[in-house]
C-alpha cells in the first residue's frame, strides 16, 4: 500500500504516480479539518468525496478535488479496491480543471463574500421590472437566505456544491436582484490580473534589437560602396544596390550605339 505525509509529497504528485502505475483504488487523504478521498479507475479519475461531501456529478468531483488539493498538511494512503464514479477524465485533465476553478473562485468570493460567513443579502427589484423568472435553485437561495446560515451550509442542505450556489447568487447580483457584500469587487481582481501580465513589452524588447541590427549591417555595406545614399535614412538598402547596379548599364547602352555610328561614319568617308 502506497502511503506518506503530504508535507513531503504534494497530492498532485501523488495522483500523477498512481495514474502512471494504471492502478484502480482511492487515494485517502486523513486531516484533522477536512479529509476525504480521490477515486481512480485504472489511472483515471472517477470520483471524488471530502468531508460529509460525495460528489454525484463532475461539478462536484472538481470542487471536492479543489478542497482535498488545498486542504493543507495531513497523511495520505491509497487502498486498492474497485470503485466507480460519475465522471472520468486523466490526473491532468482533472488538476486543470481544478487550477480552472481556483482562478473563478476567486472572482466569485469577491463578489459574494465568504462561503463560510452568514450569508447576507438584500432583495431588490430593479426600477421598472414587473415580471422576475429564476431557476430553481435561484429560488431555493432567495428563500434560504436568513442571514444565518452560510452559503456553503445552505449549499449542502439543497444538495448541491457551494460554486453552484455561489454561482446562482452572483447571477441574480448581476441581474440586478441581489446586494451582495463584495458587489463590484470583481473588476479590482480583474484590473490585478491585468496588471500582473504588463512586463509583457519587456520581452519583445530583442524583438525589436533583432530587427534593427540587420539593417544596421547594410547600412555600413551601403556605405562602403555608396556613401551619398546612406543620407536618406528611409531607403531600403536591397533597393538600394538593385538601383546603384541598375545605373550602371544604362550608361554601358548608351556608350555601344555611338561607338557603332562613329564607327559607320569612318567607313562612309573612307
Amino acid at each position: 500500500m502506497l502511503s506518506g505525509n503530504l508535507e513531503l509529497f504534494a497530492l498532485a504528485d501523488v495522483l500523477r504516480f498512481v495514474a502512471r502505475s494504471g492502478a484502480t483504488g482511492a487515494v485517502n487523504i486523513y486531516r484533522t479539518a477536512e479529509g476525504g478521498r480521490i477515486l481512480l479507475a485504472d489511472g483515471e479519475v472517477v470520483g471524488a468525496s471530502v468531508g460529509t461531501f460525495d460528489a454525484t456529478d463532475h461539478d462536484g468531483v472538481i470542487e471536492a478535488g479543489l478542497r482535498l488539493l488545498d486542504g493543507g498538511a495531513g497523511e495520505f494512503a491509497l487502498d486498492i479496491e474497485d470503485v466507480e464514479g460519475p465522471t472520468r477524465e486523466t490526473v491532468e485533465e482533472f488538476l486543470s480543471a481544478i487550477k480552472r476553478r481556483r482562478g473563478e473562485w476567486k472572482k466569485i468570493v469577491a463578489a459574494v463574500g465568504s462561503v463560510d460567513e452568514p450569508m447576507q443579502v438584500g432583495a431588490h427589484v430593479p426600477d421598472g421590472v414587473t415580471e422576475i423568472s429564476l431557476s430553481a435553485l435561484e429560488w431555493q437561495l432567495a428563500v434560504a437566505a436568513d442571514g444565518h446560515r452560510s452559503l456553503r451550509e445552505v449549499a449542502s442542505d439543497l444538495g448541491t456544491t457551494p460554486f453552484a450556489a455561489a454561482q446562482a447568487l452572483l447571477a441574480m447580483s448581476n441581474a440586478g436582484l441581489l446586494s451582495l457584500p463584495g458587489a463590484g469587487v470583481v473588476e479590482d481582481a480583474d484590473d490585478d490580473e491585468d496588471e500582473v501580465d504588463e512586463p509583457a513589452p519587456a520581452r519583445r524588447e530583442p524583438v525589436v534589437q533583432a530587427v534593427v541590427e540587420p539593417e544596421a549591417e547594410y547600412d555600413e555595406e551601403d556605405v562602403s560602396d555608396a556613401p551619398e545614399p546612406v543620407e536618406d535614412e528611409d531607403l531600403d538598402p536591397a533597393q538600394l544596390l538593385r538601383e546603384l547596379g541598375g545605373q550602371q548599364p544604362p550608361r554601358a547602352r548608351r556608350l555601344t550605339p555611338a561607338t557603332r555610328e562613329e564607327q559607320r561614319l569612318r567607313l562612309r568617308s573612307r
